[in-house]
């Protein structure tokens, strides 16, 4: 069952995490914070999500 409290958890932790890796993959060989990547990679991660959530909540 999809409920609110999974609902929940699942999309903090999936904000957490991805946006984590996203912020860490965003820094070049030189250490430089890309900030244009960092917002490509966030968006990636949304979608995701999006994605997911839109699957996960139809009735079936």
């Amino acid at each position: 069952m999809w409920d609110a409290k999974r609902q929940f958890i699942w999309l903090t932790a999936g904000l957490v995490l991805g946006t984590l890796v996203a912020y860490s993959d965003a820094h070049d060989d030189d250490g430089i914070f890309i900030p244009s990547f960092f917002v490509f990679m966030e968006s990636l991660v949304l979608g995701i999500i999006a994605l997911l959530f839109y699957l996960y909540s139809r009735k079936q």
